[in-house]
């Protein structure tokens, strides 16, 4: 997909592992951070052109975590994936213009097309 760069923000190790597999399988290129910390420190590294962004991240304020994401990269379009073992809650309604939800467990081609769909919206 045009060496387009995806920046997964993911706790477990299983699960960065299948982001970053299947998604350079596509052809994108693919950074993976453990913690928050470690995805915005990611961000001084170059822009994503999305962002994979795991809620359950131990230690980490998902919310407050999600609205210095788009604080980052407000100045430039960035989409938006969230990944959770929850339903989408009431708190995310808001955010849904700036982003998509994947609910874990999810099959790999949901992810897939999620971001393929994601990637599409994004100039």
């Amino acid at each position: 997909m045009d060496g387009r760069y995806v920046l997964a923000i993911e706790h477990d190790w299983r699960m960065r592992k299948l982001i970053r597999a299947n998604l350079e399988a596509l052809g994108l290129r693919v950074r993976v951070a453990v913690s928050g910390q470690h995805g915005l420190d990611l961000l001084a590294e170059g822009w994503p052109d999305l962002i994979l962004l795991d809620l359950d991240l131990p230690e980490t304020d998902a919310d407050q975590l999600f609205e210095r994401l788009r604080l980052r990269v407000g100045g430039r379009p960035v989409a938006i994936i969230v990944l959770s073992a929850e339903l989408p809650g009431r708190r995310w309604q808001a955010a849904q213009a700036a982003a998509c939800y994947l609910q874990k467990p999810f099959a790999v081609p949901a992810l897939l097309q999620q971001v393929q769909q994601a990637l599409g919206s994004v100039p």
